[in-house]
């Protein structure tokens, strides 16, 4: 009789064990296709495929801000680039699209230094995807102002010029307003995309370089729809 107990109460506990299981697996699975299914048709998720800013700026105007957060030592934000240029080129005049480095170290403080030289001294537009090139597919070394100069003074503009720009107070002012946008806009990776001064779209587990671009499209159309409903 004992054993006979014993092996029923072991049957029961396979029998429930494979129930929790079955159970488990199910909700998993169904999860899973809600989860899909959201992202298929663009319905994304605030905490999920994007993130509110606590203390949002407040943005004037008409266009939807854009800003990117990046540095040119991220290698996401170099792969990111193309398809953000292609992506801010198709808005045209809808967006106002700004780029801010991140400054966090005192490296990608020199890197974030370059890019407000080379914007200071027109250079950006000829300048920012070869040079984003030359720090990860050349692997030239730019850890030091004068290596900074001596690239650019081998690309025809002047060492005197390009120095001047780099300790320039205009620089250094834009170096810091960088910094504290940051800070406020709770900005800790890059690539970040910062629209319309309220919401975060950062490279996570569902939400790749890619579908940040979709994400941002979702995120426009959230605050262009009141306007278009009340006109």
């Amino acid at each position: 009789m004992k054993n006979k107990a014993k092996s029923f109460l072991a049957k029961q506990k396979i029998a429930v064990g494979v129930i929790v299981v079955v159970t488990v697996t199910i909700v998993v699975y169904f999860s899973t296709l809600v989860l899909q299914e959201s992202t298929i048709l663009g319905n994304f998720v605030e905490g999920e495929h994007y993130f509110l800013i606590e203390n949002p700026r407040r943005v004037r105007g008409d266009q939807i801000e854009v800003i990117e957060f990046f540095s040119y030592a991220c290698v996401h934000c170099y792969n990111f680039d193309p398809e953000l240029e292609d992506w801010v080129e198709a808005k045209g005049e809808s967006i106002k699209f700004i780029r801010m480095p991140a400054v966090a170290n005192d490296s990608w403080r020199i890197l974030g230094r370059n890019y407000y030289t080379m914007e200071k001294l027109g250079l950006t537009e000829k300048y920012h995807m070869p040079f984003f090139r030359e720090v990860h597919e050349v692997k030239r070394n730019f850890s030091t102002p004068g290596r900074l100069a001596d690239y650019f003074e081998g690309k025809g503009v002047p060492r005197e010029d390009y120095e001047k720009a780099f300790n320039s107070p205009e620089v250094s002012r834009n170096v810091y307003d960088a910094d504290q946008m940051a800070r406020r806009l709770q900005v800790a990776s890059v690539p970040t995309i910062v629209v319309h001064g309220k919401y975060t779209v950062n490279v996570t587990r569902l939400v790749g370089t890619s579908r940040m671009l979709e994400v941002m499209d979702h995120l426009m159309e959230k605050e262009t729809a009141p306007k278009e409903s009340g006109s």
